[in-house]
């Protein structure tokens, strides 16, 4: 009833979320911080805010006003992603800089590194950013992650963000 009452009001059709959101397993922690840069990065490329700290409502204020907020991970809990703060604040800054031709907004070139204007000391992924979508992917994450995943979930193939290997 209420989607039907929407629709009309909205002078649309099709399912109340026109099947905007979609659900994809992130395979790793990897794809997990990805994933978590692309949110925190909505309001900006949306033109809404120029810098995470100004992102009302959004993971990264909120760890930014909480510098003790540790980043989890899927495994050990206990140990938290192998990623410190200053590290995902400088992943993020540094990702929020590059002008996407398809958004509108990015973090302006003149305004000093996040973690200088934090006054925080600082303890080939900007593809995968620029690639990464939270729409008509099923799973992200190598392709022996892939691989895996379709097994573990029966099928041959999915729809999916294939991450390069990590160079060491």
């Amino acid at each position: 009833y209420i989607a039907r009452r929407a629709n009309i009001e909205d002078g649309c059709t099709g399912h109340f979320w026109e099947s905007r959101f979609k659900s994809q397993a992130l395979l790793d922690e990897r794809a997990l911080l990805t994933c978590m840069a692309y949110v925190d990065l909505n309001p900006i490329r949306a033109a809404m805010c120029k810098t995470p700290e100004q992102s009302d409502y959004t993971s990264i204020q909120e760890r930014i006003k909480d510098q003790n907020t540790r980043l989890i991970s899927f495994g050990n809990v206990e140990n938290g992603l192998p990623f410190s703060l200053s590290g995902y604040l400088d992943l993020v800054d540094y990702s929020g800089r590059a002008v996407l031709e398809t958004k509108r907004g990015y973090i302006p070139e003149n305004l000093p590194p996040i973690l200088d204007r934090l006054n925080l000391e600082p303890g080939t992924w900007l593809e995968e950013l620029k690639g990464f979508k939270s729409v008509g992917f099923s799973a992200v994450g190598t392709v022996d992650q892939l691989k895996q995943f379709c097994k573990k979930v029966g099928k041959k193939f999915a729809a999916a963000h294939r991450l390069k290997p990590v160079l060491e």
